[in-house]
């Protein structure tokens, strides 16, 4: 088992980077060249803690840009050789714009893919603004605070949701923030599920 550890240089992880990860590092890497700020959230987040389960997507907000902006990080993830398997790239802003998803993989390929997305409510915002490090195979990538992934896994309430919350509380227990985790609890209003996460 890799070693994974919350410290305060956020999420370590101990092992090679998997696909998810490679594609996760260098899509962060071409948001970066354009100082668009991003956050991995959801599924993805608990897969890189070590949950053992598939995915086909990484979810990723970005920061709300311009069509000027968005129009010319289109040209780069096509010169970088990427393709929108459900929708050409070229209508990425006015996809955004929408609030619809977008997905984005390497060319010719439908899985694994990222699924980006402009933050659509105060939570999705908390998760951009509060993002932490994750450490992978030499990496880094920016994910959403543990705390707040797990309140909103609790308030989405499936069965693969509830499971990704239950393993990032049982693995990150004792290192996380009681009173932030707590605050977005209330906030989402998951009280019963989380009395029941914790009484595990």
């Amino acid at each position: 088992m890799a070693g994974i550890e919350l410290t305060d240089r956020g999420l370590v992880v101990d092992r090679a980077p998997n696909r998810l990860d490679e594609l996760a590092v260098d899509f962060s890497a071409i948001l970066s060249r354009f100082d668009i700020d991003h956050v991995f959230v959801a599924g993805y987040v608990a897969i890189l803690a070590g949950r053992s389960r598939s995915t086909e997507d990484i979810d990723v907000f970005i920061e709300r840009c311009s069509t000027d902006r968005i129009d010319e990080l289109v040209a780069e993830l096509e010169r970088e050789g990427y393709w929108g398997p459900a929708m050409p790239l070229s209508e990425m802003y006015e996809n955004l714009a929408n609030d619809t998803n977008i997905w984005i993989a390497p060319e010719g390929e439908m899985t694994p893919h990222l699924e980006v997305k402009f933050p659509g409510d105060e939570i999705d915002d908390a998760s951009l603004e509060n993002a932490v490090n994750a450490h992978v195979g030499g990496h880094t990538v920016p994910i959403g605070p543990l705390e707040l992934q797990i309140a909103v896994k609790l308030s989405l309430g499936g069965r693969t949701d509830l499971e990704d919350a239950a393993h990032l509380y049982t693995l990150f227990g004792e290192t996380l923030s009681r009173p932030r985790l707590e605050t977005w609890v209330e906030r989402l209003d998951v009280e019963d599920r989380y009395e029941r996460l914790t009484s595990v």
